[in-house]
């Protein structure tokens, strides 16, 4: 899963106790190496050394998976100087196997040790990772916190604008005061609670959670899928149980940003208040497992959620995705690349599934068709539908595949080949994709051809520091049509964005509300009822664009910014699928 698909279950730290290591002296600390199995002493394994970083680390946070490449250069650049790096897993999921797995796989060039049970991180007041700690010569902390702030829930900056580690370590080794000693962490909750035994009347996992669970996490918390963790067991549960407790509780999972009634888009993905409150109290119980056996798994299919592809088209070649943006880039530029397939006849498809190689690197892609003699993006001039002109489909995290009601569906043209735009986002781990989308082909009568649509304004200029700067874009349909979806894209600084209809002679209402757009959650909305408008009908749409230095993602506050396909650019557009009746 990519670091910003799995931004939104994250958070930051809140511990009331965070202070407390400091000044502690950790001459005892003591855990077996993750790699070797043997045992491991902090004073008598750095013996010498001028400063220690101690960081706190786990297998499956993509913050602390994104730190981990400069904790490598940290050690590079200051093991001269006398400083040692050692990294610490004390996630209770990660056992000691895993985590020397997990750190030969990022190649990590200083020790890592095995924190069984999270003891020392308990005692350290540690609640998130990564969190860093900076020793002196004898032992004694003198920081605790962040690493730095380019990564964080939301937020990949191309370089960080605080240094804190970095900072705290020079000083230390200098022998001067750590000017900033403490600074809050920001990741992943370590879960720590003790057992308790089940109530005769709470839930428990194999009575109620584990249904809930299933249904609503399982999709994509699972191996294979884009959320960074497996919630398929009780153990896996339980594990994670304080992370789920944040994001259940604020209502950050499952995700879902459109504020609509009930029942008003099919593909509504939200926790029925009983249910968030039945895993609230299965948490603060201790996550008791209940008696009788595991209930009976979910069945996925293997590879396909549509099941077995009529075909498969793949990119026509791998593109290499590094372990991490290169110095002063946001982010990679989106690859575009054609497909090695040619289409040999029409193909009027009725179900399709983009699906990435590489979930945990891939943000969104983009497939369009592009029809024998044509180039992209030579196809989307002079298209009714603008972008979405010769849209195939497109993935996000957490989203279903497309799958057309009976009659309905999208045609690639004999001769045509398949666009790839990929949108990659480095999580520390170099990987060669070559995603690819299966297609279904309608098995009945088509009547009517599914088209995209995308409403946008290029003309957008954002000022330097404006937390909500508007934007507005509207296009009529030229002839009667059927609306099916809607989804809003927006970049970075998008902030919320509205979608109305208005039909001719009538005042406009509204069609969409995403009143927290989420850059990491681009979300397509199915409407339960399609909505047929008669022609002359204008979708208007409205986006507010937060540029200030309230916006945590904003990759410069002090830029102007205006339309471009890159993460650091904007884009402003109201895509929508439809047909003509």
């Amino acid at each position: 899963m990519s670091s910003l698909l799995l931004a939104a279950i994250l958070g930051l730290s809140h511990s009331a106790d965070a202070k407390a290591p400091l000044g502690a002296h950790l001459a005892e600390l003591a855990l077996p190496e993750a790699v070797s199995g043997k045992p491991w002493s902090l004073a008598n394994e750095t013996r010498g050394a001028k400063a220690i970083v101690l960081a706190f680390i786990d297998s499956s946070c993509p913050v602390s998976q994104n730190h981990l490449p400069g904790l490598n250069r940290l050690k590079a650049e200051y093991g001269d100087k006398g400083l040692r790096v050692v990294g610490i897993y004390s996630h209770p999921g990660d056992t000691i196997a895993e985590a020397g797995q997990h750190a030969g796989k990022m190649k990590l060039s200083f020790p890592v040790l095995h924190d069984e049970g999270g003891k020392w991180a308990r005692k350290l007041a540690i609640d998130r990772v990564p969190c860093a700690m900076v020793l002196d010569q004898g032992l004694i902390v003198r920081y605790r916190g962040r690493i730095d702030d380019q990564f964080a829930p939301g937020v990949s900056r191309a370089k960080p604008t605080r240094r804190d580690l970095r900072d705290a370590v020079d000083e230390v080794l200098a022998n001067k005061p750590v000017t900033t000693p403490w600074t809050q962490t920001l990741g992943c909750l370590l879960s720590h609670a003790e057992p308790k035994p089940a109530r005769a009347d709470g839930p428990t996992w194999t009575g109620r959670v584990a249904s809930i669970i299933q249904k609503a996490c399982q999709d994509c918390h699972r191996p294979g899928e884009a959320a960074p963790f497996s919630l398929l067991t009780h153990d896996d549960a339980r594990d994670w149980a304080a992370m789920i407790r944040e994001v259940i509780d604020n209502k950050r999972m499952p995700p879902w940003h459109a504020a609509a009634p009930p029942g008003h888009f099919s593909n509504e993905r939200t926790l029925a208040d009983k249910d968030r409150q039945s895993i609230l109290d299965w948490i603060d119980a201790g996550c008791p497992k209940g008696i009788g056996e595991e209930p009976k798994p979910r069945v996925f299919t293997e590879g396909w959620r549509i099941g077995n592809p009529d075909r498969v088209i793949r990119m026509g070649k791998p593109v290499e995705v590094p372990a991490q943006f290169l110095l002063g880039v946001v982010g990679m530029p989106y690859q575009y690349i054609m497909s090695d397939t040619v289409v040999d006849k029409d193909l009027w498809v009725s179900e399709i599934e983009v699906r990435p190689q590489n979930r945990a690197q891939i943000h969104h892609i983009i497939v369009y068709i592009v029809p024998e003699g044509k180039s992209f993006p030579g196809i989307l001039r002079g298209s009714p539908d603008g972008l979405g002109g010769g849209m195939l489909a497109a993935y996000v995290p957490g989203d279903l595949p497309v799958v057309y009601p009976e009659g309905l569906a999208k045609k690639i043209p004999k001769g045509a080949r398949l666009l790839f735009e990929m949108h990659y986002t480095p999580n520390g781990v170099p990987v060669a994709d070559r995603s690819g989308v299966g297609i279904k082909l309608a098995k009945g009568p088509v009547r009517h051809e599914v088209r995209t649509r995308a409403i946008l304004n290029r003309r957008l200029t954002i000022p330097p520091g404006d937390p909500a700067h508007e934007v507005r874009a509207a296009k009529a349909f030229e002839k009667e049509s059927v609306i099916l979806t809607l989804s809003p894209h927006m970049h970075l600084r998008g902030k919320d964005f509205a979608m109305d209809i208005a039909e001719p002679g009538k005042p406009a209402v509204p069609l969409l509300r995403v009143p927290r757009y989420d850059f990491n959650w681009q979300e397509s909305y199915a409407l339960a009822k399609p909505l047929r408008v008669p022609a002359g009908t204008r979708i208007d749409c409205v986006a507010h664009f937060d540029n200030s230095t309230g916006n945590p993602a904003n990759p410069d506050p002090s830029k102007e910014v205006r339309w471009g396909d890159m993460t650091w650019n904007e884009m402003m557009i109201g895509f929508l699928d439809y047909y003509n009746p």
